[in-house]
């Protein structure tokens, strides 16, 4: 919707699928804008797996030699394209296993928290609201509505929560967000531009191991 931002509290959240034709023409339109007010934002390609890409595509996010070739056997079972039209936003969770993420266009700041103070500050937001939501199942609910204005202010408001981390990425820079970091993430450009990501996450079976003590 032109003109609207992650900060909008009364965002609504839709789902549904289409070409990457649709972002290509939003793309184009939005150079023809002469102000960012009347650009095409927050259309966002988020989550969509590599495999779903054309073949030429793919070849351009090849897995990182540090996971495919690395001193471990990594098992990598899952990789994201994010592709999106600025303001991008994902909000507070957790993956259940590591992550390394890659910033293509555009540029991100990532705020993220160790998984004890992550989960508390969830929880206490789930209490504000009177729920009890579970931080291992995440829904549309935490893109929209209260849960998504209350994660907004607890996150991204002005009092920075103790033992918040936030860290800027750029092109070309990679993140490795650990197994159980809670952490959300927003565009830093204007509304309208590109903004594109990519990650993998895996599974480190040697280090798994020893961690068990294997």
């Amino acid at each position: 919707s032109p003109g609207s931002t992650t900060r909008d509290p009364d965002a609504v959240f839709i789902r549904f699928e289409a070409p990457l034709g649709l972002l290509v023409a939003g793309i184009q339109f939005n150079k023809e804008q002469h102000s960012p007010d009347g650009c095409f934002t927050q259309l966002y390609v988020a989550q969509a797996p590599i495999s779903t890409l054309p073949r030429a595509l793919q070849a351009d996010v090849p897995t990182p030699n540090g996971l495919a070739q690395g001193r471990f056997p990594s098992d990598i079972y899952g990789s994201s394209i994010w592709l999106g039209l600025e303001p991008t936003y994902t909000p507070w969770h957790r993956d259940p296993n590591p992550n390394l993420f890659c910033q293509l266009c555009g540029s991100k700041v990532v705020r993220t928290m160790p998984p004890w103070p992550g989960t508390r500050l969830f929880e206490e937001v789930q209490a504000k609201l009177g729920k009890g939501g579970s931080p291992r199942i995440r829904g549309e609910e935490m893109m929209q509505g209260p849960e998504r204005r209350a994660l907004l202010d607890a996150v991204w408001g002005a009092n920075t929560p103790q033992h918040m981390i936030e860290v800027e990425v750029n092109p070309r820079d990679v993140l490795f967000i650990p197994k159980g970091w809670w952490h959300s993430v927003r565009s830093t450009g204007p509304g309208g531009g590109l903004n594109a990501s990519v990650n993998w996450w895996f599974r480190c079976k040697a280090v798994d191991k020893e961690a068990a003590g294997g």
